[in-house]
C-alpha cells in the first residue's frame, strides 16, 4: 500500500504545468515536449522578445537528486559551444522544488520522427555519412572531457542540412561518478558507464536504428530468428565497423578511430 500511494504522489507532483500558464511573469508555455526520468521539458515563448526556448524543469519526485542533474546539465552546457550543441539561456527557481532550465529552441525533425513517423529511409551510404557527421559533435564533446550518455534517434534533430545534439540530462565529466540510476544488466553498463566507449556503442545502436529504416523483412517462421548481419546487406566494412561499435569485435578506443573507419567505408 506504502508503495502504490509514493507512486500516485509521484505522478501528481510530476504532473505537467497547463498549456498558456506564464512563468516568472516571462515565459509563456506553448506545448509540454515530453517527460524524461529525471525532467520534464516544455515549448515556451519569451513574451518580451516572442523568441522560442525550451524549459526543462527538475522532476520534483526526484528531489535533490532530480536538482543536482539539473544544475549539473546546466555546468555542462555552459562550457560547451558548438553551433550543433544548443546552448543554456539562463535558470530560475520557483519555490524549493522547482529548478528551471531554459536553453534555446532547436526547429526540425529528430530522426525517430523521420523513421517511425515519415517513413524516410536511409541506405547504406546515407546513415554512414549522417553518422559520419554526427561524430564530429561526439568528438568535440569527447574532446571536451564529456561524454553524452543518451544518444538516441529522439535526441538527434536534422535542421535543413544541419545536424544537432539534445537532452544532456545525463551527461558526465570523464573521470567523474555518473548520477545514472544504472542497472546490472550488461545492456546498460555498455550504455551508462561514463566513458567514451559508452557513447560509441550508442552510436552502434542508433546507425542500426538508421540502417533498419530500409529494411524489408521477409517471412520466417519463430523458430528462426536471426540478428542483423543476415537481416540487413551490408559490406563488409560497414559490418565491422558496427560489431566494433556493438563490442562484439574489440571495441574502439576513441571517436577518432571509428571517424577513420567512416572516411575509409564512404570512401568505397
Amino acid at each position: 500500500m506504502l508503495t502504490y500511494w509514493k507512486s500516485a504522489y509521484g505522478t501528481w507532483i510530476d504532473y505537467p504545468q497547463r498549456v498558456g500558464k506564464v512563468l516568472q511573469n516571462r515565459y509563456r508555455i506553448e506545448r509540454f515536449l515530453g517527460m524524461g526520468s529525471y525532467g520534464l521539458t516544455y515549448l515556451c515563448r519569451e513574451l518580451a522578445s516572442s523568441r522560442e526556448i525550451v524549459l526543462k524543469q527538475a522532476k520534483p519526485s526526484k528531489g535533490l537528486l532530480g536538482q543536482q542533474l539539473l544544475q549539473r546539465e546546466m555546468e555542462i552546457m555552459g562550457q560547451l559551444d558548438h553551433p550543433s550543441i544548443p546552448k543554456c539561456v539562463s535558470s530560475f527557481r520557483a519555490g524549493k522544488r522547482r529548478l528551471f532550465m531554459i536553453t534555446e529552441y532547436v526547429s526540425g525533425q529528430t530522426i525517430e520522427d523521420l523513421i517511425f513517423e515519415q517513413g524516410v529511409v536511409f541506405g547504406e551510404k546515407e546513415a554512414l555519412g549522417f553518422i559520419r557527421r554526427l561524430m564530429d559533435i561526439v568528438q568535440y564533446l569527447h574532446e571536451q572531457g564529456i561524454v553524452h550518455l543518451d544518444i538516441r534517434i529522439p535526441n538527434v534533430i536534422l535542421q535543413g542540412e544541419r545536424i544537432h545534439l539534445i537532452d544532456f540530462g545525463l551527461a558526465s565529466r570523464l573521470g567523474e561518478p555518473g548520477f545514472a540510476e544504472i542497472g546490472v544488466d550488461e545492456e546498460q553498463r555498455k550504455r551508462k558507464t561514463v566513458n567514451v566507449i559508452s557513447d560509441l556503442y550508442a552510436i552502434g545502436h542508433f546507425l542500426l536504428f538508421m540502417l533498419y529504416s530500409a529494411y524489408v523483412p521477409e517471412t520466417v517462421s519463430a523458430n528462426d530468428a536471426v540478428g542483423w548481419e543476415e537481416e540487413l546487406q551490408l559490406s563488409v566494412q560497414t559490418k565491422q565497423l558496427i560489431r566494433k561499435l556493438l563490442q562484439i569485435d574489440p571495441a574502439y578506443g576513441d571517436a577518432q578511430a571509428l571517424i577513420s573507419d567512416l572516411d575509409a567505408a564512404l570512401r568505397q
